[in-house]
């Protein structure tokens, strides 16, 4: 992905003088043939859908395909990390089994260490933590409200409402919709007043776990999120041992260090007039290009969409980057010198959690309350991942190592009811949110937003040619906010060029 945050004077080094270059008129033949030795694409990004985006180019016969990333590593959000006894996931960690030609599964099919047979996930323990011990929830109760919250993270009740013509005004966000269902549920459900706690307790986890997924609060969230694009996982995701970012070696077989270079953040990307489109980056170089495909990550484009092209973009596409939602999930992983087993024997889920009865800072007294789950990771004896949800994230990014450690372990000890639980020998946490490069982690659709602004992000522009076009998982409604979104959407703007010098007219390209 590409960080375009530096300084405005160092942009105005070279911005007097940026796209000069090789200004004449760049005419092609009709021909398809003619067109891939000549046509010139810059690709903004090499995050999954930058490489598809120029995987798919380079296997059609585009050689002048060229993608550009500001760090030193390609990736994007797919960011797998050496870790203890195992490779752990700083960004997307699932994916979706699904054979199907350019899907995630089919590049990852040969990967070293695949498992051959999917593993049904194991099911936490919810521990009440208002109880001495941590009392444990009865798994029939956990079980029967997992599967009717699922229910409605696939919209069921929704659609119900909208057939009855009631008003959804009231439920203008996914909070409002998940409360309002739940309360129902319950009380149609349970007759003893605990079993209704422990109920309620349980619904309110689940809210955090997919707050957890997006990496937002869940009264940020449009209902129509539910409709159009349920974020819940599948039953049995496909966990990569050895590390997602196979899939990145996968897609980067064909590019040499002309067409990937990193260290490239751009600072200006002119789309028009045609015979001026190009890029600049921050350390002066330019690029000229024939077509662009953006994908910088939604949290960069809110803030420097306003500066970065010229000419400025259309009004509907600023209002779509504007409404949208970017959220930050957080990935939190310890690892321990013995095997976890020798004192954890499940994954656990702590219900009404208070990290101490201390007078500490209101942020770090509470952040563990919004712990889902701590579980061992797969494949794995040493290391366990901290799956937090609900809000809290950039304060918890925030935290020294030391603070963060200690008050997970206080945690630790009140679930199991242990004060023998060893202290972690390391730490590995994400930072998406404090990166200047991604400014945060996943799209959804705000309560401003639709999937009507997700239509008018991906809208290419151009007036004879196809000469701006946006890929990345916010401009996709299929899978919006997903890996198989992003690889897709590349793959989709990629293909808009190559069926432009198919036809034979043009200048009616749209």
């Amino acid at each position: 992905m590409q960080c375009s945050y530096k300084l405005a004077t160092k942009r105005s080094l070279y911005n007097a003088t940026v796209l000069q270059a090789d200004s004449g008129a760049h005419v092609y033949s009709p021909d398809l043939e003619a067109a891939r030795q000549s046509a010139r694409i810059v690709v903004i990004g090499a995050g999954i859908s930058g490489l598809s985006a120029a995987q798919h180019l380079l296997s059609h016969g585009f050689r002048r395909t060229i993608v550009l990333e500001a760090t030193e590593r390609y990736g994007g959000r797919i960011n797998s990390q050496r870790f203890g006894d195992t490779f752990c996931e700083l960004g997307a960690k699932w994916v979706k089994i699904d054979g199907s030609q350019d899907s995630m599964y089919e590049l990852l099919r040969n990967t070293e260490g695949l498992g051959k047979q999917i593993k049904q996930p194991e099911r936490p323990t919810y521990v009440h933590m208002e109880q001495d011990g941590g009392q444990a929830i009865k798994p029939a109760i956990a079980e029967l409200i997992d599967t009717l919250f699922r229910q409605l993270c696939r919209g069921f009740k929704v659609s119900d409402r909208v057939k009855r013509g009631e008003d959804m005004q009231a439920l203008d966000n996914v909070m409002s919709y998940f409360r309002a269902e739940s309360n129902r549920i319950i009380a149609a459900t349970f007759q003893q007043p605990e079993e209704q706690q422990a109920a309620r307790e349980i619904f309110q986890s689940l809210f955090k776990e997919f707050g957890s997924v997006l990496g937002c609060c869940l009264e940020y969230v449009n209902i129509e999120h539910i409709t159009k694009c349920p974020v819940q996982p599948e039953k049995c995701p496909l966990y990569v041992p050895t590390g997602l970012d196979n899939i990145v070696e996968e897609l980067t077989q064909q590019l040499d260090k002309e067409q990937l270079q990193t260290g490239k953040p751009v600072g200006q990307i002119q789309w028009t007039p045609s015979q001026l489109k190009g890029v600049g980056c921050l350390d002066g170089s330019l690029y000229n290009a024939d077509h662009i495909i953006c994908t910088l990550p939604l949290g960069v484009l809110k803030s420097f969409a306003g500066i970065l092209f010229r000419p400025t973009l259309p009004l509907d596409k600023m209002l779509a980057i504007r409404n949208l939602g970017f959220g930050n999930p957080l990935k939190i992983y310890l690892s321990y010198k013995n095997p976890i087993k020798q004192w954890l024997k499940t994954s656990l889920r702590p219900l009404g959690a208070h990290p101490s009865r201390s007078t500490e800072p209101q942020v770090e007294r509470n952040w563990t309350q919004q712990v889902v789950e701590i579980s061992q990771v797969p494949n794995s004896q040493h290391v366990l991942e901290v799956q937090v949800g609900g809000g809290y994230y950039e304060e918890i990014e925030k935290l020294s190592d030391d603070k963060l450690l200690e008050q997970i372990t206080t945690l630790l000890k009140r679930c199991i009811s242990n004060q023998l639980v060893p202290y972690p020998e390391a730490l590995l946490r994400s930072s998406w949110s404090t990166s200047a490069c991604y400014l945060g982690g996943r799209p959804y659709f705000s309560t401003n937003s639709s999937a009507r602004d997700v239509q008018r992000l991906a809208a290419p522009l151009g007036e004879q040619s196809p000469s701006l076009l946006f890929a990345g998982d916010a401009t996709a409604v299929q899978g919006f906010g997903t890996i198989d979104a992003a690889r897709s959407s590349g793959i989709r703007e990629a293909q808009r060029i190559i069926d432009y010098y198919r036809s034979s007219v043009h200048l009616e390209w749209k």
